[in-house]
């Protein structure tokens, strides 16, 4: 604890300066993306034969019979905003709403290593793909900043697979659960914890999220696949609870 509360207490340029630099010049950064969904094409296949297999815990039963689908974070998971994280260390920021506004009104995000190709290669195995964000978007216009950004990028994506952030909550299980009702869920892929699994107020601290992954960490690597993302994330604000 004292170790983390002493990370806590470096300087925020620090932190941010040596976290974006690892996602924006490391091979280690781009080997483990790429490794990652490599590991999701594997057990993409596996999932597509086993009619008993499901990622989702929302998922019901009778579920055999629906059509294949994987869901997906977009942000750190398939969009790479690493160049607005660098703008924001190098005016000494930790986020801002307005300036992450502006940035995913640009459209320019890129792609995350080894995202297109997974993205393609199940397009072309008849999985849908539906992407979960907390991206205020509208994914019914085609003008749409994040509509704009995945369409030039080359990334399969339809209107109605496109769940933007609808409200306060940041929670993403009842989008899951929707998708669940629809389709045999066969892998989740995100940055982050509660991509996968919700975290009820009450245990959201580091011992609280660390007594949810334990009977779930069997799912890391088999039907869920967790991209590295030390920028941000739910993780972070947890440090000091």
């Amino acid at each position: 604890m004292k170790f983390l509360l002493a990370l806590v207490a470096l300087p925020l340029l620090a932190q941010q300066d040596l976290s974006v630099a690892w996602v924006r010049t490391s091979v280690e950064y781009a080997a483990l993306t790429q490794q990652t969904y490599r590991g999701a094409s594997q057990a993409l296949e596996t999932a597509l034969a086993d009619p008993r297999w499901t990622a989702a815990l929302e998922q019901a039963q009778g579920f055999d019979e629906l059509p294949p689908a994987v869901i997906l974070d977009l942000d750190e998971t398939v969009l790479d905003n690493s160049e607005h994280q660098a703008s924001l260390a190098a005016q000494h920021i930790a986020f801002d709403n307005d300036k992450w506004q502006a940035w995913v009104a640009q459209a320019k995000a890129g792609p995350i290593p080894g995202a297109i190709e997974f993205l393609k290669f199940a397009q072309a195995r008849g999985v849908a793909l539906v992407y979960i964000t907390n991206r205020t978007c509208k994914a019914n216009d085609a003008n749409d900043p994040t509509v704009r950004n995945l369409r030039r990028l080359g990334a399969p994506w339809v209107p109605s697979r496109l769940l933007c952030r609808e409200g306060s909550s940041s929670d993403k299980s009842a989008r899951r659960a929707a998708v669940a009702a629809a389709y045999r869920v066969l892998l989740l892929i995100g940055d982050d914890f509660q991509d996968f699994v919700s975290v009820p107020t009450e245990q959201n601290s580091i011992a609280g999220r660390r007594e949810i992954l334990g009977p779930n960490q069997p799912f890391f690597g088999d039907r869920w696949f967790l991209i590295p993302n030390p920028m941000y994330g739910s993780w972070e604000r947890v440090l000091q609870r």
